[in-house]
């Protein structure tokens, strides 16, 4: 017979072989494969489910940094309710003292307009409707020239509104700040909002201010002209990401004026007020109203159920869910391969709730010590490396999307890892603990469950696992008929 038949012959029964174990190592309902079993043939996998109970919790705050992408823009959802999310923000000249070409006079410097530029890194929601923004002067009782980009402020600090700017809200055709070429300082932009401000503002820039030497210093500016609010309007059906420390982000104040020398001609030109990551202060206001949507009957103080049907993520600042697993103490002389807290996004079937436009959040579930109220990491399953959790994605922090058996439709489901901390309780006698699920942007945890623990930070490296106020899911809870939330465990037993 011809050696090399045979040898092809061998090896083709080789790969028939070789498909025909890895059949027989994987699990059916798991992605887990047979590089995760032991070795050995006396090995027998198995497989099991265990009930978890699910509840929703309160919101949640978080913290936005001046240097952070802001959200700016309402939401109405259907299922979650109401959302406002306001910018406040100090913009100042980048040098002192200012000064103007020439003296300050009204037959020689003159104002053409005053406007604020916005520079925008992307959408959430429904952008089909438009946004209206209102504008505001802060007050000098305002606290925000305090406040520095290395301080973070929550999404809960309030800032009373003060004079308005604007003479009726600006409409934003969001689809449009990506085709659309505005002119700003510089040059011309795309992906910049432009809203014109009052002229009596502007005069008050271009002639009271300087005469008060609110312009001699960033000290003195801070004292004189505390920042501006931008608010939307209760319409529309999204949110504007906002990036405050851009260069084309500014108050543009353009002005004209008669020149000294003896022709006297007319010049105009533009004095820029930006943000910088030094002296300039920011919040990003935001507010949840969970009086309207389906969320309302699950976070009132009526709802007395222990195991909610329907779990609410939003992210931050959001709604938490608190998850247990009741019956660990079954789980003895077993070698877990797997253990995953399977959970999948119930869809609006109605089609009201638009869920193909509110795309689901990162999550990230950790355990919870209820005496202490500490979140922790999750023992023996998370990496810590920098000062962050490094290991989001085999964790199970990401959506994947999946077809709904049920209705056919494409959702999204979550697969977190509780593999070692299960192994550590089965194995080593570690204490049980709940854990807590939310959808975290500046959030923190302490490494180990101690009071001197420091923290380490929930996001990818620097970047947050997500943009503040920007994601939602409604997944299946514990006793939910068709989308229930499970723990599934891969297992061999130990004899």
């Amino acid at each position: 017979m011809n050696l090399s038949l045979v040898k092809y012959r061998f090896l083709f029964i080789l790969l028939i072989q070789s498909l025909i174990y890895s059949a027989c190592t994987k699990i059916v309902t798991t992605d887990i494969g047979g590089s995760l079993l032991p070795p050995g043939d006396n090995v027998n996998t198995k497989e099991m489910f265990l009930d978890i109970v699910s509840k929703n919790g309160k919101d949640s705050i978080t913290t936005v940094g001046t240097q952070e992408i802001q959200s700016l823009g309402y939401l109405n959802d259907p299922l979650f309710g109401k959302t406002n999310a306001s910018v406040n923000v100090q913009l100042r000249p980048d040098t002192y003292p200012v000064t103007f070409p020439v003296q300050d006079s009204n037959d020689s410097l003159m104002l053409d307009s005053v406007v604020l530029v916005l520079r925008t890194v992307g959408s959430y929601g429904d952008t089909l409707q438009d946004l209206k923004l209102r504008v505001y002067e802060m007050s000098k009782t305002d606290t925000l020239s305090d406040i520095k980009p290395t301080t973070y402020y929550k999404t809960n600090y309030q800032i009373a509104n003060g004079t308005e700017l604007t003479t009726g809200p600006a409409t934003v055709n969001i689809p449009s700040l990506d085709d659309s070429v505005a002119y700003t300082y510089g040059g011309k932009n795309a992906n910049v909002i432009r809203v014109r401000l009052s002229n009596d503002y502007g005069n008050r820039l271009l002639h009271d201010y300087d005469t008060s030497n609110a312009y001699k210093s960033d000290s003195l500016f801070g004292v004189n002209i505390k920042g501006l609010q931008v608010v939307p309007e209760s319409l529309g059906n999204a949110f504007v990401r906002i990036n405050l420390v851009d260069t084309n982000t500014q108050l543009a104040l353009y002005y004209r004026y008669k020149r000294r020398d003896s022709a006297g001609k007319v010049d105009t030109t533009v004095l820029a007020f930006r943000c910088n990551t030094f002296n300039c202060g920011s919040t990003n206001y935001v507010t949840r109203d969970r009086s309207s949507g389906q969320v309302a009957s699950f976070l009132s103080s009526l709802n007395t159920e222990k195991n909610d049907s329907l779990i609410f993520i939003d992210a931050n600042p959001g709604i938490y869910a608190m998850l247990s697993i009741p019956n660990t103490d079954t789980l003895t002389n077993k070698i877990i391969h797997r253990a995953e807290i399977m959970m999948e996004q119930v869809p609006d079937l109605s089609g009201t709730s638009k869920d193909d436009v509110y795309l689901p959040p990162n999550i990230f579930v950790t355990t919870y010590d209820a005496d202490s109220m500490r979140r922790f990491a999750q023992p023996n399953d998370m990496s810590i490396s920098n000062g962050t959790v490094s290991n989001q994605t085999t964790l199970g922090s990401f959506p994947l999307k999946k077809i709904d058996p049920i209705s056919g439709r494409t959702i999204y489901e979550y697969k977190w890892d509780v593999s070692r901390y299960l192994q550590g309780i089965i194995t080593f006698g570690q204490k049980y603990y709940d854990l807590v699920m939310w959808a975290p942007y500046n959030d923190y945890i302490y490494y180990y469950n101690t009071p001197s623990s420091y923290q380490v930070f929930t996001g990818a490296g620097s970047t947050p696992l997500n943009r503040v106020a920007t994601g939602r899911i409604r997944l299946g809870g514990a006793n939910n008929t068709n989308h229930k939330m499970k723990l599934h465990i891969v297992y061999s037993d130990i004899h």
